[in-house]
């Protein structure tokens, strides 16, 4: 099945290649049919009354041209460092992003995400940056994040005894949801621009906002084209009535429900998506992880994600996939062409050694026959998977990947019919620490 420009392939999850415990036969599919036209209508109703904020981010031409704006203010030429402070759903994203486009970008601009309040990282980051010359993006849609209003405080008294209270603009700009919070009241305190988090968008789904298109603007890219992937997959959700998204949904779900496919690991084939893989692992978390469905019943669903990387993680955890518990579903993503033109071919090898084959060969070519054999060697062993490609790693196409998933998410948080857009966990976490700390 095409979505956009992503192709995705659940051949290899049905039991015409698998054992009938392990992959779903065609009328188990069939059988659901109702349920999955239901879930759509239901989703889509969600959308027209727009409770669904990450998709009306797609439409807002205002936040682009304000994002693109207040970048220029801080040109490139007068900055070699950005801090990012955030964590969860401020910062993952724009580390997805820095990630994909770190080798390719032309800017010189060396981007920092400081999401972890590590002492070491922390400290030893400072140590290499110019303060004089780095500009500080702080995010928290609540404005309270405690993690990252420690970071900020820090830095604030560093900038205040080196240039003064007058020029913090210069240095910091937070994005944060408008007249709430501590961070908008800094914003107020020193004159530090805002650029804000709509009220509807939860932080998870939020990198498509200014909370990952604004340091995204530093990297160099046309932040537009993001948007432009994230709209493709949307129309094409809209014009399928979502039935498309409903389709893969569907196979998760039951992979879950009927065949008890606890853990979804995702395995990007590419260095380039192992944070972006990161990204997909706190929304899959945070999003289906409940104890309570919509009606208030007590239900505790959800499946665990694992992170892996193609091919690292075939000398390290595959051997646990193809061995192990038959309770993972693994979903492959592979980009088929790569951005640059690969110059470096396999030689003849310079000793009389059984490796003829590689003879002529590029990395590249390489890694996707790695994969390849990695997804017939799983169904020999009766593994289930999911193959998610797209043509290049481009602005657009990542946008594209950012809304699939997303919708995808959402789509099977509705068939297990819980929210998937609170977590109510998280906030326990947060006031139990802020009881420890006082």
């Amino acid at each position: 099945m095409n979505i956009g420009d992503i192709s995705i392939n659940t051949n290899f999850a049905m039991s015409q290649y698998l054992s009938s415990k392990d992959g779903l036969a065609a009328n188990a599919i069939m059988a659901v049919q109702d349920k999955m036209n239901v879930t759509a209508e239901d989703l889509l109703q969600s959308i027209s009354n727009n409770k669904t904020g990450f998709l009306s981010l797609l439409d807002d031409a205002d936040m682009i041209k304000g994002i693109k704006a207040l970048a220029d203010k801080y040109p490139l030429s007068k900055y070699t460092d950005i801090m990012v402070l955030g964590i969860g759903g401020s910062a993952l994203g724009a580390r997805a992003i820095k990630q994909a486009f770190a080798y390719t970008s032309k800017s010189k601009v060396n981007i920092h995400v400081l999401d972890n309040i590590d002492s070491t990282l922390f400290s030893f980051t400072l140590q290499k940056v110019n303060l004089k010359k780095a500009l500080v993006i702080a995010i928290s849609k609540s404005g309270e994040t405690v993690e990252t209003m420690a970071q900020l405080f820090i830095l604030i008294n560093d900038f205040k005894k080196l240039v003064g209270a007058k020029s913090l603009s210069k240095h910091f700009v937070f994005i944060t949801t408008p007249d709430i919070g501590a961070l908008y009241q800094l914003s107020r305190k020193y004159s530090i621009p805002v650029l804000p988090i709509p009220q509807n968008v939860g932080g998870r789904y939020s990198v498509l906002s200014s909370v990952g298109l604004f340091p995204a603007s530093f990297m160099d890219i046309n932040i537009s084209e993001f948007v432009d992937g994230g709209k493709k997959i949307r129309d094409s959700f809209m014009k399928t009535k979502g039935v498309n998204i409903g389709e893969i949904a569907i196979v998760y779900y039951l992979m879950h429900r009927q065949l008890n496919k606890n853990i979804m690991v995702f395995m990007p084939y590419s260095s380039l998506l192992t944070d972006f893989a990161e990204w997909i692992a706190q929304l899959w978390a945070e999003s289906l992880g409940k104890k309570h469905s919509r009606d208030g019943k007590e239900i505790h669903t959800g499946t665990t994600p694992v992170r892996a990387l193609g091919v690292t993680d075939q000398h390290s955890q595959l051997q646990l996939y193809k061995e192990g518990p038959a309770d993972k579903l693994i979903t492959f993503i592979e980009i088929a062409k790569v951005a640059i033109k690969e110059k470096k071919i396999v030689p003849v090898p310079p000793v009389d050694v059984e490796y003829g084959h590689l003879f002529g060969k590029t990395l590249d070519m390489l890694l996707h026959a790695e994969m390849n054999a990695t997804r017939m060697s799983l169904i020999n062993s009766s593994r289930p998977s999911i193959t998610i490609s797209i043509p290049e790693l481009t602005p657009k196409t990542l946008g594209e990947l950012f809304v699939l998933f997303e919708l995808l998410v959402v789509f099977i948080g509705y068939l297990y019919q819980i929210n998937p857009f609170d977590q109510p966990g998280v906030e326990e976490g947060k006031r139990i620490l802020k009881q420890l700390l006082q």
